[in-house]
C-alpha cells in the first residue's frame, strides 16, 4: 500500500480462507468484477484442484472493491 489510508481502506482487502489468501497474495488467483475466481496462467492444475477452483463460490462484492480487484487482476496477468 502506498499510504495508511489505502492500507486501512476496507475495500482494499478481502476476507478469505488462508489457502485462498495465500494464492491471492501470490497472484495465483484473483476475482473478477462479479466475484468469480480468476486463475493465473501460472496456477498449476494440481494447485487449482487443491484450491477447489472449480467449486469456488462467487464472492459478494461492493462497488468499491472493483478498482482494487482490477489492479490485482492486471498484475495477475503481467506476473506470468
Amino acid at each position: 500500500c502506498k499510504s495508511d489510508a489505502q492500507r486501512l481502506d476496507v475495500f482494499n482487502g478481502l476476507l478469505l480462507a488462508a489457502h485462498w489468501d495465500a494464492a491471492f497474495d501470490a497472484f495465483l488467483v484473483s476475482f473478477d468484477a462479479e466475484g468469480r475466481a480468476v486463475p493465473s496462467p501460472k496456477l498449476s492444475e494440481a494447485a487449482a484442484l487443491a484450491l477447489g477452483l472449480a467449486e469456488a463460490p462467487q464472492l459478494i462484492l461492493a462497488a468499491d472493491h472493483i478498482g482494487p480487484l482490477a489492479w490485482h487482476r492486471e498484475r495477475l496477468i503481467t506476473q506470468v
